[in-house]
């Protein structure tokens, strides 16, 4: 393949100057870390109502572990598929201490 014909990737998401992580730095890694926030919010907002419908209906211990289970694990597959994401689409991980 010629330059001319292959086609840059385009990066979503930078490396932080400090630490270990990224930054949304096109309109599609900002669209995805407003998704990623949209879907965290809504997954507390939907724990809380059924934690409180749940405390009124005396529900037993048993089926308050697995809503507080169920919710760590929906918490866990969103965080797991933004890191994909910027695994795919960012730069390549690593721990750096400011510029070189």
């Amino acid at each position: 393949m010629s330059k001319a014909t292959r086609k840059e990737r385009v990066l979503w998401f930078r490396a932080k100057n400090y630490g270990w992580g990224w930054y949304p730095v096109t309109w599609q890694g900002w669209l995805v870390t407003a998704g990623y926030a949209a879907a965290f919010a809504s997954t507390f907002l939907i724990f809380g109502a059924w934690a409180g419908a749940a405390s009124e209906a005396q529900a037993d211990l048993r089926e308050m572990i697995f809503g507080v289970l169920e919710f760590g694990i929906v918490l866990a597959l969103l965080s797991y598929s933004l890191f994909k994401i910027c695994i795919r689409f960012g730069e390549k991980p690593e721990w750096r201490w400011g510029k070189k």
